[in-house]
């Protein structure tokens, strides 16, 4: 898929990569991916997305639909600059791991210099490839969905007080990303906890979460907040790539927008503004050159580990 053309010569900038990811399986990552990227093309940035998912690419086919959508709509479509990575092809496990950081690496090389904003859907699963993702984020955007289930990846949910609040495996994954970002550029990773599918009618269950949620914001150090309801026009608008933020009115031939429809337009752009990006990303030579030195120890330890 190509990318619109950019009509003004980039600065010189690292851009801010946006991570959305969760171990756990059907959170809405690709959902909050998708209203992200849109939400930032329309307010003018310059915007990259790589898709991690080499088996779902859920936000590969959203644009390829919004592709195909662009081709004769009624206005101006934004598009971004995308790339898919490739499953690995070989037997060996080592030989496929190293197609995918080498893809990866180049994804990342070529959209760092031109783009303001990279924004990186992950696939549910812990992979040496998630991590690196991770470990480069500098918004980390965590969907949850309101289920004791999602929070046990975060801190050990148990029955038993002795057993309960243990860091579970997924924030375990988070920490040591940290750990290794300031390791290599003192970076700080804003990782927000997104709740994400919720219901629109506030169970017992819901405002329980809620408390849990604030309770491991301070332990975890992340920053909770509300994100998208469970809404059909979320999933009925991807066969034709378009989202809440685009003028739909004009593609259902509408004079004005449904109630749900200007619900979820506000919690989109209410969510963006919660991440609090940076209005305009002016990353410094030093960060640059700390992520290609990270770029280079990885390939180093994949050289040396198939020998």
């Amino acid at each position: 898929m190509t990318a619109q053309a950019v009509t003004e010569p980039p600065d010189l900038r690292t851009a801010h990569v946006v991570v959305v990811a969760n171990e756990k399986g059907g959170t809405g990552k690709s959902t909050l991916s998708i209203h992200i990227s849109i939400a930032l093309l329309k307010a003018g940035f310059r915007v990259a997305t790589i898709d991690l998912d080499t088996r779902q690419r859920t936000l590969t086919r959203f644009l390829e639909n919004r592709a195909s959508w662009a081709a004769n709509a009624p206005w101006n479509v934004e598009l971004p600059y995308h790339h898919a990575l490739d499953r690995g092809r070989s037997d060996n496990i080592r030989d496929n791991e190293t197609a995918e950081f080498g893809a990866f690496a180049a994804a990342i090389a070529e959209v760092e210099h031109e783009y303001e904003f990279v924004v990186i859907d992950t696939p549910a699963s812990d992979s040496y490839l998630m991590r690196l993702a991770h470990s480069l984020a500098d918004t980390l955007v965590s969907p949850i969905n309101d289920s004791f289930i999602d929070v046990d990846v975060f801190s050990r949910v148990h029955h038993d007080r002795t057993q309960r609040g243990q860091v579970a495996q997924y924030a375990d994954l988070v920490l040591e990303a940290r750990r290794k970002r300031r390791l290599v550029d003192q970076g700080i990773i804003d990782w927000v906890l997104v709740r994400n599918r919720m219901s629109s009618t506030q169970s017992n269950n819901a405002k329980q979460i809620v408390t849990s949620l604030k309770r491991l914001a301070s332990e975890l150090q992340f920053r909770p907040a509300d994100g998208l309801h469970d809404r059909v026009i979320f999933r009925e608008l991807f066969p034709i790539g378009l989202t809440a933020l685009d003028p739909i009115e004009e593609a259902m031939r509408s004079n004005t927008l449904s109630a749900s429809q200007a619900s979820a337009r506000r919690e989109v752009d209410t969510l963006v503004a919660t991440l609090q990006l940076p209005e305009r990303s002016r990353g410094m030579a030093t960060h640059m050159q700390a992520r290609h030195e990270w770029f280079d120890r990885i390939s180093r330890y994949y050289r040396e580990m198939r020998r």
